[in-house]
């Protein structure tokens, strides 16, 4: 078993790439694909870059170059349902083009003819109880203290649910209104992830996701992101991979 893990940012993936060993870099397209052993598991490691393009790129090249066997994107996101906080983690069941409309249809993609990009049930269920496992048994022991609190991570939950993605930085009250109203199930809103899904629905590759929650509709204080990936999402991601490869 070979596992493909995709992370758009240098900062979401560079505690990965510290743990990955005996590595070998292959540079295709601009990118760097390292591949070698993490926690016990064979794994190829990519920075894809934002966005839908990039993402689906770089999934291709997983796939076709180095025949990984599942595929898993891990990053942030920006949170949409209102039951969600700073630190939270969305793990995706499906994944959803938001900005996709053809002949007035929302999100349905021509020629494949789906809206609602399925992640695989087994890896959908692996994750969330390696999200548990890490927030329950090492995430005070991972990030300090004084970095939760900056954060206001006070008690971070799992959950399952649709991540939309559109090539678009939202940050807009009213966008977000309209994914509430109209995305079944919506939890949170990035960049990628539901690329990444078509490609291995194509591809007929198991595909699952987990998004850590960077910024809350419910909250209007202002989080610095880039400090938030360094000091506190990067370590959701270790957490839960080694959590899940470690089994």
């Amino acid at each position: 078993m070979k596992y493909g893990i995709i992370c758009a940012m240098e900062s979401e993936i560079n505690l990965l790439l510290q743990d990955i060993l005996a590595s070998d870099k292959k540079a295709i397209a601009h990118r760097e694909f390292i591949e070698g052993n993490l926690y016990g598991k064979d794994v190829v490691l990519v920075k894809s870059g934002i966005g839908k393009v990039a993402a689906s790129l770089t999934t291709t090249i997983l796939i076709d170059r180095f025949n990984v066997d599942e595929i898993i994107f891990c990053g942030t996101a920006g949170g949409i349902d209102k039951a969600l906080n700073v630190g939270d983690v969305v793990i995706g069941d499906y994944t959803v083009q938001h900005d996709v409309v053809v002949m007035g249809e929302l999100f349905t993609i021509p020629r494949v003819d789906v809206d609602y990009f399925p992640s695989n049930k087994n890896l959908t269920s692996a994750l969330y109880n390696a999200v548990t496992s890490f927030i329950e048994n090492d995430l005070k022991k991972d990030i300090p203290q004084s970095h939760l609190d900056e954060f206001h991570i006070r008690s971070p939950k799992a959950v399952i649910g649709t991540v939309a993605s559109g090539d678009q930085f939202i940050c807009d009250g009213s966008k977000n209104a309209w994914l509430e109203e109209n995305v079944r199930n919506i939890q949170c809103v990035e960049m990628e992830g539901a690329a990444v899904a078509q490609v291995c629905y194509e591809f007929d590759i198991p595909f699952g996701i987990i998004r850590v929650i960077s910024d809350s509709a419910n909250d209007g204080s202002a989080v610095d992101f880039d400090a938030f990936v360094v000091e506190a999402a990067s370590h959701f991601t270790r957490g839960t991979m080694k959590a899940f490869l470690s089994k």
